[in-house]
């Protein structure tokens, strides 16, 4: 069975940066606050 694999995007310039800055920005202490509410719920589920 042939199986193909997919390149890997390459990204450069001004949208590179802008990916950069997004993957590593720091979470809000709302969305903190988000994912603790979502862990509450659901915490024993994903157990």
């Amino acid at each position: 069975m042939a199986t193909q694999i997919a390149s890997t995007p390459v990204v450069k310039g001004s949208a590179a940066v802008k990916i950069y800055k997004e993957a590593n920005q720091k979470r809000s202490q709302a969305s903190k606050n988000g994912a603790d509410k979502l862990k509450q719920k659901f915490g024993k589920k994903m157990k």
